[in-house]
């Protein structure tokens, strides 16, 4: 009989399609038979009491914990108390104003899980979370999904050189190298067709689609150098950042974000743009901060955390998937992409920028990236493979 495995999710950001590729990749999962909750929906918990001890794994994804905590909160002792196993994936390792890594851990310890799924370097995951799980930190980062991301335009027919969705790395990060990464590739002087957006954020068909017009695309490893188990530094800027603030401000982490987390996504966006004057959101309150200014009073003197902190994302396998070059600093990436193999390489001084656009506009040279890259992941790095690796783990 296959192992019944119980899926939790919360469904409430479009935008982000890792969220729907795991959820895909174990809803397929020929190892199990899988059962799915929404934890948002009204009606949950009951559920999940009911159903709870019928499953031999219980897996919260990365939507559960990933931005709050308040639809995970009130199950926490219903899934302590369950009989089989559990392993909880984490979203945003790392501290974000309103949303601290600590009461995210402090919430996983109460949970009691079997295993946490890292999308960091085992290292960094075991130094974030060593000792929440009776069996211990696995490293499971995010992969590629064939069936979402794949190839439909020849390389020579795609009309953007370069192209890219994303979003600025808040100052509060101290970490500035996508920024000055968009910023190199935007001035318009590399005689490149470059088609960069800040502000558009596509679901993951409009995604995917974008890819497919695109030579290459230009991205940084994810996470934060700052990693800190007690949220130290992130404790101190907002502080400093909602001392300076007059009016009203809605915390992130205040009571109405339960009520938000339930409205419809165009709901949410509307109130946004609406709160003016002495009424603001505090997600809002970051935007103009100056990094220079950041990075001098809260990061300049910080020491780094004694493990490789930085991880390859979802959107990294998402341009392998549809044969979209990338031109990226170079990093580890988990150890699963090489540099000049997988990726162009570029220095984080821009010393080689010259020479790294000789090869890209060099057909043969691209195209020798993105099919090594692709038969490299199409390999051993799909979501059925990350499925495949839990299968083994729990059996």
């Amino acid at each position: 009989m296959k192992p019944r495995v119980l899926v939790l999710h919360a469904n409430y950001a479009p935008q982000l399609s890792f969220f729907d590729d795991w959820l895909e990749a174990f809803r397929d999962a020929p190892q199990f038979t899988v059962e799915v909750i929404d934890i948002v929906k009204a009606g949950a918990h009951e559920r999940l009491r009911k159903r709870r001890d019928e499953h031999d794994l219980i897996v919260l994804l990365h939507s559960c914990n990933g931005d709050w905590l308040t639809s995970l909160e009130p199950l926490a002792d219903t899934l302590a108390a369950r009989r089989g196993l559990l392993m909880s994936f984490v979203g945003n390792e790392v501290s974000l104003p309103g949303r601290l890594l600590g009461p995210k851990v402090e919430l996983l310890r109460r949970i009691r899980p079997d295993w946490i799924a890292t999308q960091l370097l085992l290292e960094a995951g075991a130094y974030l979370f060593d000792g929440v799980a009776s069996r211990g930190v696995v490293a499971i980062p995010h992969a590629l999904n064939p069936r979402a991301f794949h190839a439909r335009t020849p390389q020579r027919d795609r009309p953007i050189d370069v192209g890219v969705r994303t979003a600025p790395y808040p100052a509060f990060l101290g970490d500035n190298d996508r920024n000055r990464l968009l910023a190199r590739f935007e001035r318009g002087d590399l005689g490149l067709a470059v088609d960069i957006s800040m502000t558009q954020r596509f679901d993951r068909d409009g995604w995917a689609g974008f890819l497919d017009r695109c030579k290459a695309t230009i991205a940084t490893e994810a996470g934060s150098w700052y990693l800190q188990r007690d949220d130290h530094t992130m404790k101190a800027i907002r502080a400093w950042v909602l001392g300076k603030k007059r009016g009203i401000t809605l915390r992130t982490d205040g009571r109405l974000q339960r009520l938000a987390m339930v409205m419809p996504q165009k709901m949410r966006r509307w109130i946004r743009a609406r709160l003016k004057g002495p009424l603001a959101l505090e997600v809002n309150a970051y935007d103009d901060l100056d990094f220079d200014e950041v990075y001098a009073r809260f990061f300049r003197d910080e020491p780094r955390p004694p493990v490789y902190a930085k991880c390859i994302s979802s959107r990294h396998f998402d341009a392998i998937g549809t044969k979209t070059c990338q031109i990226m600093y170079r990093g580890r990436y988990n150890d699963l992409l090489e540099a000049d193999t997988h990726y162009l390489a570029l220095d984080d001084d821009f010393g080689n920028l010259d020479d790294v656009l000789r090869r890209f506009r060099d057909p043969a040279e691209r195209e020798r990236i993105v099919e090594t890259a692709h038969a490299h992941v199409m390999a051993s790095h799909t979501y059925a493979h990350r499925i495949a690796e839990i299968s083994r783990l729990v059996s």
